[in-house]
């Protein structure tokens, strides 16, 4: 089976060797990159989409998990982008059905808020506005009472009051995974563990260096494009260019991108249980944040933090950042401080994520919170770059650089309006579907409702293809065995084989929610975990230890801040 699965990628990496021919490269795995060769694809051109890790390895696994508009940029004035994320928002609950689900948001009003009522309810109408003709519903003015339902244990005493409004989530990982599939089957080639070494841009086209990670291989592409999509690395990805006016260095250009980090706690959904998600003011800073339900957990986000670990002088940011006992303790005192009653502390912790957010460079003296979420994307002779966005947004912005690439390029289909606007991802279900009813809580009380956790996992996890991966399960060895409630070891077998998961890092964080437990627990899944994909993947002695190794050293990231 093993040589099965490496045979696979062998036939896409002779394409390399053999010198086939691609229109466009794209360097960069995570969702803009994945997004944009879909895009190419669709329009008709050959792509080729790298990424030296595996697929959304970095950022596109490290968000809030929220498709929306952004409520919170109406305060900063700016309407465009809100209104441009709310249409993407609602071209993604149609073609990804069960990757992206609609979910209701509260906005609790607490005495000393620096947002009032009112002012909350003109937000919200403006928000449903900018959204129009494709809003999700109206937004409703609620009480006191009505919240306290709602989200049980809130602090009574200061809340006034509030509103709610309809807004949408996903599965980062899961997301971008379906789109580099579809990718896949539209035409573009797909390569994780290959990284871009150097591209020389001439006027007869550009010229790409490229390393196999796996196996050592060099080989050399000439492609008729090159689109550098490598969010927070944008300036070390241009560091490796040579554009035809000459290196960025010599030409003293300026920094593209300055991330910031944005990092999250994971807590069990029975100790902070919320019928929705929760939007409010935190109580230390006055920072907006979010409570996100999610099967058996509520995740609490984000901060964001300008610091030297994201920015260093000279170098590239660091692409695994750690969530330290600071942002920990920030997020836990901010949460307990909103439902008091939850006597929410550092121990009911269980996991911890955090990412780099890949933001435009910004004038001296903006905050991280008040810098600009649109992107940046500009042509250097043959190569093109882009840089910042949202998540929520990325075919929005694959679709305006496609368009660019395939007009410079005079092939394929060159029209503003992208192909994609109609297509549905590869596993999604079929027409918009409702609220999950695992973020419900049952009615008339605080408990959350019982219901099966692994059809609940599904539901986001395979979508449409949740009654394909359980067929799949029952025919392995062993595959209907449980890894935890939520997830079969017939899965492991899944990714490995369908899914391109090439290490144990990228089954336990980035194709299930395993890595979210309990940090003993997913640590002694390892040695069972090395071993069925180290069989399906043919690794030798010293790969399965090497993957032990990585797969170690990042469930400790996750779990750093405790040793501070």
């Amino acid at each position: 089976m093993g040589s099965e699965v490496n045979h696979e990628r062998a036939k896409r990496i002779e394409k390399l060797r053999t010198g086939a021919a691609f229109d466009v490269l794209v360097v960069g795995g995570g969702i803009t990159g994945v997004g944009i060769a879909l895009d190419l694809a669709a329009r008709g051109l050959k792509a080729l989409v790298i990424d030296k890790g595996d697929w959304g390895g970095a950022t596109s696994s490290s968000s809030s998990r929220l498709v929306h508009g952004g409520l919170r940029y109406l305060e900063h004035f700016e309407f465009s982008l809100v209104r441009d994320s709310c249409l993407e928002r609602a071209l993604l609950l149609e073609n990804a059905a069960g990757f992206v689900w609609p979910e209701e948001f509260h906005f609790p009003v607490m005495r000393g808020d620096r947002v009032g009522a009112a002012k909350l309810m003109a937000g919200l109408w403006l928000y449903t506005a900018l959204a129009t003709p494709r809003a999700l519903g109206l937004p409703t003015r609620r009480s006191a009472a009505a919240l306290e339902q709602r989200i049980p244990g809130i602090d009574r005493a200061r809340l006034k009051g509030g509103g709610s409004y309809t807004d949408a989530a996903t599965d980062d990982s899961r997301l971008t995974l379906a789109i580099r599939q579809t990718a896949e089957r539209t035409g573009a080639t797909c390569l994780s563990r290959v990284e871009a070494i150097s591209i020389v841009d001439q006027v007869t086209g550009p010229v790409a260096r490229l390393h196999d990670l796996e196996t050592g291989d060099k080989f050399e592409l000439q492609p008729k494009a090159v689109v550098l999509a490598g969010g927070p690395s944008t300036d070390a990805l241009r560091a490796l260019c040579t554009f035809q006016s000459g290196p960025p260095s010599q030409a003293g250009e300026a920094p593209w991108t300055t991330p910031t980090r944005g990092s999250h706690i994971v807590v069990p959904r029975a100790k902070l249980p919320t019928d929705g998600a929760v939007i409010f003011t935190s109580a230390v800073d006055g920072r907006v944040m979010f409570l996100i339900p999610w099967p058996n957990h509520t995740i609490v986000g984000t901060t964001d933090i300008d610091d030297e670990a994201a920015n260093p002088k000279g170098g590239a940011p660091r692409m695994r950042p750690v969530a330290t006992a600071a942002e920990v303790q920030y997020l836990v005192d901010s949460a307990a401080a909103l439902v008091p009653a939850s006597k929410l502390t550092t121990d009911d912790v269980l996991s911890t994520w955090a990412g780099l957010r890949p933001l435009l460079a910004a004038p001296p003296g903006k905050g991280p919170s008040e810098r600009s979420r649109e992107e940046r994307i500009e042509r250097d002779g043959n190569l093109f770059t882009i840089a910042g966005g949202k998540l929520t947004g990325y075919r929005s912005a694959a679709e305006k650089l496609g368009h660019m690439v395939a007009t410079a390029l005079g092939i394929g289909h060159s029209a503003k309006a992208s192909p994609t606007r109609e297509l549905r991802l590869d596993g999604a279900l079929g027409g918009t579907i409702p609220r999950p009813a695992w973020s419900r809580l049952t009615p008339g009380s605080s408990r959350v409702q019982s219901l099966d956790p692994l059809a609940v996992a599904w539901d986001g996890r395979y979508a449409a293809g949740s009654a394909d991966v359980r067929a799949f399960c029952a025919s392995r060895p062993g595959g209907l065995e449980p890894i935890d409630k939520c997830t079969l070891w017939g899965e492991v077998d899944w990714a490995v084989l369908f899914e391109d998961a090439r290490g144990m890092v990228d089954y336990l964080f980035r194709r299930s929610d395993v890595g979210l437990g309990p940090q003993a627990f997913v640590a002694q899944l390892i040695p069972a975990l090395a071993e069925r994909m180290g069989q399906l993947l043919d690794w030798s002695d010293e790969q399965r230890s090497v993957q032990i190794r990585l797969a170690t050293e990042e469930i400790g990231r996750r779990h750093a801040w405790r040793q501070e």
